[in-house]
């Protein structure tokens, strides 16, 4: 594949769009710029071309405050729009791989074939069942179209597209050098999560409850306005020793479920590869800054869990250091968009 040129990474989320500017990222990346500007509400994946100009003037503005100068993008779909799917081909030669996937590809993805743009990573060989490895990726090209229009709108040109748990990926391999962990991306209104085996992505799925669910929840129970709820949830999480523990008790009903569904996801892996899965869990997302939330999975799970820390080997400027130091596991996407490189 060929060389990506110069780009910046842009995240688009439910609640702020972020961009991370890289240069020498085939070394030791350095930070050129970065930052990050409020979502409006409703407009991510709308087709609304008012909706996507608005999303458009705060991509420009995100561009202008940050000084930006770089037009050359890399942006992630939202896992939400995306289909991926772990598939083994017993027996498949390397040169009937695409032919093979493209057919199999048709009896999984849930929409007609050519509405979707589909593509696959290879994912190793499974060599007790001489089975080459793939992960199958299927865009919506009407969610695709959206983003070009939003990018071109702020006279951006996109030179790649991908997914987010595959750019979240890279980030964390770059940072860890782990190569078998869980990651949940803990954002607005749904939770990632995403495997890694061996390096590779190989398991992927979004699970419809976020942070906003959690906010909701305050408000329900102590009829906040939703500023003060976000507060509330924001300063006391889920550590269950404060505030006579009326917080946990609030939010830990919505964790229990949000806990479930990973265990689900944890078992179909398990399942479907026959492997067993790992016990190390990295927590990114802007969700994942709320206290208490690495010990609660650790301790639901009973793996070892932690926030992560995209940053980790990217040179970064002392002016940058104070912003960096509390947000920087929502940067995550951003970053391993900023580093992809073909």
């Amino acid at each position: 594949m060929a060389k990506l040129p110069d780009h910046v990474g842009i995240d688009f989320g439910t609640h702020s769009v972020k961009a991370v500017e890289l240069a020498n990222i085939e070394s030791t990346p350095r930070l050129i710029n970065f930052g990050s500007q409020a979502t409006p509400q409703g407009v991510i994946n709308s087709e609304d071309k008012r909706d996507q100009k608005r999303l458009a003037d705060v991509v420009k503005k995100l561009y202008k405050d940050s000084k930006i100068k770089n037009k050359q993008i890399v942006v992630a779909l939202p896992e939400f729009s995306v289909f991926t799917r772990f598939l083994e081909f017993p027996g498949v030669k390397k040169e009937e791989l695409k032919d093979a996937v493209f057919y199999e590809a048709k009896q999984y993805i849930p929409v007609p074939i050519e509405e979707v743009r589909m593509s696959y990573v290879p994912i190793g060989f499974n060599e007790s069942k001489n089975a080459p490895r793939v992960l199958l990726v299927a865009a919506p090209l009407k969610v695709i179209e959206t983003y070009i229009n939003i990018t071109e709108m702020a006279g951006l040109e996109v030179v790649a597209i991908e997914t987010e748990s595959v750019a979240l990926g890279r980030a964390m391999f770059r940072a860890t050098n782990q190569k078998h962990i869980v990651m949940l991306d803990f954002g607005a209104n749904s939770t990632d999560m995403s495997i890694m085996m061996d390096g590779y992505l190989v398991f992927s799925q979004s699970i419809s409850i976020g942070s906003d669910s959690l906010t909701q929840a305050i408000v329900n129970k102590f009829n906040f306005e939703y500023n003060q709820a976000e507060e509330y949830k924001r300063n006391y999480g889920v550590t269950p020793n404060v505030l006579e523990g009326k917080i946990y008790e609030v939010l830990s009903p919505i964790m229990e479920s949000i806990m479930l569904e990973v265990s689900r996801g944890i078992e179909f892996y398990k399942n479907k590869t026959l492997s067993p899965a790992p016990t190390e869990y990295l927590l990114t997302g802007d969700g994942a800054l709320l206290p208490g939330l690495a010990e609660y999975i650790s301790n639901a799970l009973h793996v070892n869990a932690s926030i992560a820390n995209p940053w980790v080997n990217i040179a970064v400027n002392n002016k940058f250091k104070d912003i960096i130091s509390k947000s920087g596991p929502s940067y995550s996407v951003a970053i391993g968009l900023a580093l992809k490189d073909e």
